[in-house]
């Protein structure tokens, strides 16, 4: 048992430092310990790869999928859009098929690339075509890729590197496409996009 004035001041004092929720010593943390996180998937992007990022291609079939889209300039974004058949009449000016590839950027992003599908006839077909060969070779390789107008179509360069196999989220396509597509999907006759196509808006 501690007794007289200075040792009851000190004990009192050091309980007064501990009590305050901003004291230095309250809040000091080991150098070594080890804070449990988790990567949580808060978004999809839907976009082509970028001309200056390598990218893979998941493998799966079962997370390629064919669609009918539109593409709309939102302020300074473009937004894509997937039709539900139901609405393809509602939109059929406007719309495209395109083939949904989930892709992985080297940096670990995940995006949904809508590559459009050839049309015969059509001035951008060469474009169409070497982007789904693109979309091949990257399911085994980590590849770039951009626009080439003296090729008429798209180039493509392989990774020289010795670069790890992609680290795919722990996520169904299903729920990638709830994630990408949340907001936008054409699955009713009065959606905004159709009634600005009809002057509604």
């Amino acid at each position: 048992m501690i007794t007289g004035e200075t040792g009851t001041d000190e004990i009192t004092g050091h309980a007064d430092e501990l009590a305050d929720p901003f004291n230095p010593e309250a809040l000091r943390v080991a150098t070594d310990m080890d804070v449990a996180t988790e990567k949580v998937l808060t978004a999809v992007p839907v976009r082509k790869p970028k001309r200056d990022e390598f990218f893979r291609v998941h493998a799966d079939d079962g997370f390629t999928l064919d669609v009918l889209a539109v593409e709309r300039d939102e302020d300074l974004d473009r937004e894509t859009y997937v039709v539900s058949p139901a609405c393809a009449d509602a939109v059929s000016e406007v719309a495209r098929k395109v083939r949904l590839f989930t892709c992985i950027s080297k940096r670990g992003t995940v995006f949904l690339w809508p590559a459009k599908l050839p049309i015969e006839g059509n001035s951008g077909r060469r474009y169409a075509e070497t982007a789904l060969k693109i979309a091949e070779e990257a399911k085994a390789l980590w590849v770039r890729m951009w626009g080439d107008r003296g090729l008429g179509g798209y180039a493509m360069v392989r990774a020289r590197g010795n670069i790890e196999e992609p680290k795919w989220p722990d996520k169904t396509f299903r729920e990638l496409l709830r994630i990408a597509f949340e907001d936008r999907i054409i699955d009713r006759p009065d959606h905004p996009v159709i009634r600005e196509l009809a002057g509604d808006l």
